[in-house]
């Protein structure tokens, strides 16, 4: 009986141990709305601890010692360093393309194309981004029609 009780307790210690070190802290982009930006799938991948500093919505690369006063300590899984001198990081969340997605109508020649997150129902239209009950995508070109919806247009097709 003592062997199935140090296994079970081996097992219990070794549930409790975080895998990797971006499992120590909360990620960033679930944790703290507006801290990070929707952006296409292609952006790169940061897997950095970073300080968030509330009072001017920035991150920065935190290292080893602990976050300064005024700042607290989360995982960013997308993003990049965008200021080296002061180690200050770009959070992203990534979001997949609306054409992909089946959003998308064919393509119409049209003026000021919008190119920012859209939600979209299950079926149903899409919506500038923001507060969304439905998906986000990316929409790389669209428009904004007169009743509030947006328009995501599949791409241009290339000229022969």
């Amino acid at each position: 009986m003592r062997h199935r009780t140090v296994f079970t307790l081996l097992t219990l210690v070794l549930i409790a141990i975080p895998s990797t070190a971006d499992a120590e802290y909360r990620y960033l982009c679930t944790s703290v709305p507006g801290a990070c930006e929707y952006t296409p799938a292609n952006v790169p991948k940061l897997l950095a601890d970073v300080c968030y500093y509330p009072s001017s919505n920035t991150s920065r690369i935190k290292g080893t010692a602990p976050c300064p006063s005024g700042s607290r300590a989360f995982s960013v899984i997308y993003g990049e360093i965008v200021d080296p001198q002061i180690g200050q990081v770009s959070a992203y969340v990534p979001v997949d393309d609306a054409c992909a997605a089946g959003f998308c109508a064919e393509y119409e020649p049209h003026d000021d194309p919008l190119e920012s997150t859209i939600c979209c129902e299950t079926g149903g239209p899409c919506w500038p981004g923001g507060v969304c009950q439905g998906t986000i995508y990316w929409c790389h070109d669209g428009v904004c029609n007169e009743d509030g919806t947006v328009t995501c247009f599949n791409a241009e097709p290339a000229e022969p």
